[in-house]
């Protein structure tokens, strides 16, 4: 019945009202269909996907800087250029995320110096024992002295560098007290594929046994290591700290990760896009200070978690220093490539630094 007096009502409309509906239905259709070829107008040359993949344990400074990076981009972007994160381990390890980075699967990744070096080799070089003396002259060295150089060498993969991103000093974690290198000979340690972590095992005459990231918290529960080498960070937060509840305070490498681009993607984006992803990441400054503030938080808690943080005194580090030795040659033997290159990079920048800072 609504129907039929619909259709009625309709038909008894003037003929001048029903003109009038229908201009304005055009006026609509036409209104639209500008909008529509406005926004692609807007679009052209300014659409991208950003995926970007990292491993980042919720609550860590590093998942921290990705939810900043997040809100900044969101924030700036007045354009099409969209952003997909998946931080929280979604893509799988960080060989699957580096390959996909690498077939423009993902265009953007966050990644650990090891995972880095299956692709860059000579990136190992940074994790020599006892290589650095501080984080002022691993600054001074890895701004002017490294990130050109391994800016080409990352490039030369089909990957572009956009940023260092920093994991601290290596410690060594086990379930007592280590003042001495003598005092770790025979101590079980979880093997690193890293070639450095490997030559400090040796040097201290540990036996490295080869167990995976994920199985060392379950290999510390029943016995098949005694302990490890690992940042203050990744120790607490991986739970290691439960089984191991020593962290011995040796420095004994500086390790840092990596931010990376698939090259091509890279080249692609506008100079707008470009800026829009550089001014999202943290600066070099503030992610340096950001993840060490955190860090340091982070060790003074570890005592109330029931950890003995033992604090190695410096005649104690020169005894480990001289331990260990002179490992280079046979790293640098190991990794290839350019590795020469790179170590001789990192000895000219050290000696700058003490010129500039005796």
């Amino acid at each position: 019945m609504s129907l039929l007096a619909g259709r009625w009502v309709n038909q008894s409309r003037p003929k001048k009202m029903r003109r009038a509906l229908a201009v304005g239905f055009s006026l609509v259709f036409v209104v639209m269909t500008l909008a529509a070829k406005a926004e692609r107008e807007q679009c052209e040359g300014d659409e991208s996907l950003l995926r970007l993949s990292s491993l980042a344990f919720p609550g860590t400074p590093w998942h921290d800087l990705w939810l900043r990076f997040d809100a900044r981009f969101q924030k700036a972007n007045k354009s099409c250029f969209d952003l997909n994160l998946f931080i929280n381990a979604e893509i799988g390890s960080e060989e699957t995320a580096l390959a996909n980075v690498r077939r423009n699967r993902l265009q953007m990744a966050g990644l650990s110096l090891q995972g880095m070096a299956t692709v860059v080799p000579e990136l190992s070089v940074l994790l020599t024992p006892f290589l650095f003396d501080s984080e002022a002259e691993v600054d001074f060295v890895t701004d002017r002295y490294l990130t050109d150089l391994f800016g080409r060498l990352i490039e030369a993969k089909g990957l572009k560098l956009l940023q260092w991103s920093e994991v601290g000093w290596t410690q060594l974690y086990a379930k007592r007290e280590i003042d001495y290198p003598e005092e770790a000979q025979g101590l079980k340690l979880r093997a690193s594929n890293a070639v450095g972590s490997i030559a400090f095992a040796e040097a201290i005459q540990a036996d490295s046994i080869p167990v995976t990231f994920a199985e060392a918290l379950p290999a510390l529960e029943t016995g098949l290591i005694d302990g490890g080498q690992s940042g203050v960070g990744i120790y607490a937060f991986a739970g290691l700290s439960r089984e191991a509840t020593v962290i011995n305070i040796t420095n004994h490498a500086f390790d840092t990760g990596l931010v990376v681009a698939n090259l091509d993607w890279w080249n692609g984006l506008s100079d707008t896009q470009r800026s829009l992803v550089m001014d999202s990441l943290d600066t070099t400054e503030e992610g340096r200070t950001n993840i060490r503030r955190a860090l340091a938080r982070i060790e003074l808690t570890l005592p109330s978690q029931g950890v003995t943080v033992n604090y190695l005194t410096v005649e104690q580090k020169a005894v480990w220093r001289s331990h260990v030795g002179d490992v280079s040659s046979y790293i640098i033997a190991d990794v290839g490539g350019e590795a020469q290159v790179v170590f001789n990079a990192i000895e000219a920048g050290k000696a700058a630094f003490r010129l500039e800072h005796p």
